[in-house]
């Protein structure tokens, strides 16, 4: 189960919700109510995790600016630049925004956009609350979004104009929404929880500043969080007037959610109201910078570990490499005792090599009374040497015979002739390289390498 936890800042009192969401079902772990003196001893003894707060913002920046049609990051720039000229002495800070859904004739091809500042200073005030007890922030939202969030997913309420009101014991937000979207704030003053005959008066002022000004006519007003009592008296406002009904799939009792609307809400829509988050940019990168370098130090501890195992694993192998390798320094040191008489030796024999290369030359001349012998077959029946001439060259001699045949016809001449080159080719150490006979007048010529040595 997705573990989450909400902090919301409501009037002198600090709600705290611990829930679990899975599968479209959210259940309600735990709550607490905290006086603004035990929050610190909560942040230091309690360990938090997919925090979300939720704040009231006493000084805010909305309206709704014209833009023209746009990426969504060259979107919030533009809304960015219409804030800083709208407010110039804002300074840093931190938004989000929605294109609403209609446009008017005039601003055809315009977009209409609502957007919600504040100043990043006021944000860190809340932040740093939480980095000194070593906890995390990962979502901000002012408490009038999450509220808005639970209006636009009820059936009968998303398609309506209505005028909501969260009842505070110090200021009673008023916001006003169409199609399920934001389009004005304002914030009351309050004499308590419960709303008395001025806050009804401001209730129907602002139902008739929506009706003139803004062009919108609220079809109810909406109670949300307000006291049981309150549930069933009727007030006197120009419009009708109806309480929340809260969400079926938290599993919680009326008390709960009725106590812990504001931070429950952020909990069951954590999903849609992630890109409303309120975190200023840069605490957002220093946070997610922190994660990487937890993960990065969870690895390299994981590798350690692995190459620790590893290590003890091959341990006898380890071992028994450091011995050959001993073994093998020893042998260096026994060579390098040698090499002196070893080079020595060496000079010496540099010294003995023409002579070894002459010797060797002179053995590797063929033997020519060897080759001699070797053709102690000649004369062959029919046959006459006339001449044999030989070459010595560097590793061979050449050797040219000549002569004649005396045969009765063409075909003995020819017959004789194959088997002396047979008997020639027949001798160790030899080959026959040319042959030719000239059968006009029965000479032949062979010719001969050898290689006896």
């Amino acid at each position: 189960m997705d573990r989450q936890v909400a902090i919301s800042f409501e009037d002198n009192v600090i709600k705290v919700v611990f829930a679990s969401s899975r599968k479209g079902k959210t259940v309600v772990q735990r709550t607490l109510f905290l006086k603004d003196e035990e929050f610190d001893s909560f942040l230091k003894t309690t360990r938090l995790s997919n925090l979300t707060v939720i704040c009231h913002f006493q000084r805010f920046y909305s309206n709704i600016v014209s833009a023209p049609p746009a990426k969504p990051a060259y979107l919030k720039k533009i809304v960015e630049a219409e804030i800083k000229k709208s407010f110039p002495e804002l300074g840093s800070f931190s938004l989000f925004y929605a294109v609403l859904k209609e446009k008017t004739a005039e601003e055809k091809g315009l977009k209409s956009v609502f957007y919600f500042a504040i100043a990043n200073s006021e944000l860190y005030e809340i932040i740093e609350r939480f980095n000194r007890h070593g906890q995390t922030v990962k979502y901000m939202y002012p408490d009038i979004l999450p509220l808005s969030k639970l209006i636009r997913s009820s059936d009968e309420l998303s398609k309506k104009t209505v005028l909501c009101i969260a009842t505070s014991e110090t200021e009673k937000p008023l916001f006003l929404l169409k199609n399920g979207q934001l389009r004005f704030i304002r914030i009351i003053k309050s004499s308590g929880k419960d709303i008395d005959d001025i806050d009804v008066e401001n209730i129907n002022m602002t139902v008739s500043y929506c009706t003139q000004v803004l062009k919108l006519n609220p079809e109810q007003i909406l109670l949300m969080n307000v006291p049981e009592r309150e549930e069933t008296d009727p007030l006197q406002t120009i419009v009708p007037v109806v309480t929340i009904s809260y969400p079926s799939n938290v599993l919680a009792s009326q008390e709960t959610l009725r106590n812990f609307i504001t931070p429950l809400s952020s909990i069951i829509f954590n999903h849609d109201l992630k890109n409303d988050n309120l975190l200023p940019s840069k605490y957002r990168t220093l946070h997610l910078q922190k994660r990487m370098a937890a993960y990065s130090t969870v690895l390299f501890l994981l590798f350690s570990f692995i190459g620790l195992g590893y290590l003890l694993m091959n341990l006898r192998e380890i071992s028994i490499l450091k011995k050959n390798i001993n073994s093998l320094r020893k042998d260096v040191t026994e060579i390098e005792s040698i090499v002196p008489a070893y080079e020595k030796d060496s000079e010496k024999l540099q010294q003995l090599t023409p002579l070894i290369n002459l010797i060797n030359e002179a053995h590797s001349i063929p033997d020519i009374p060897k080759t001699l012998a070797a053709l102690k077959f000649l004369p062959l029946e029919n046959t006459n040497i006339q001449n044999i001439q030989i070459n010595n060259k560097k590793d061979s001699l050449q050797i040219q015979i000549a002569g004649s045949i005396n045969a009765k016809n063409f075909g003995d001449m020819h017959k004789i002739f194959q088997e002396l080159v047979k008997s020639f080719g027949q001798m160790p150490g030899t080959a026959v390289t040319s042959k030719s006979i000239d059968i006009r007048n029965n000479k032949f010529q062979i010719d001969i390498e050898s290689k006896i040595l």
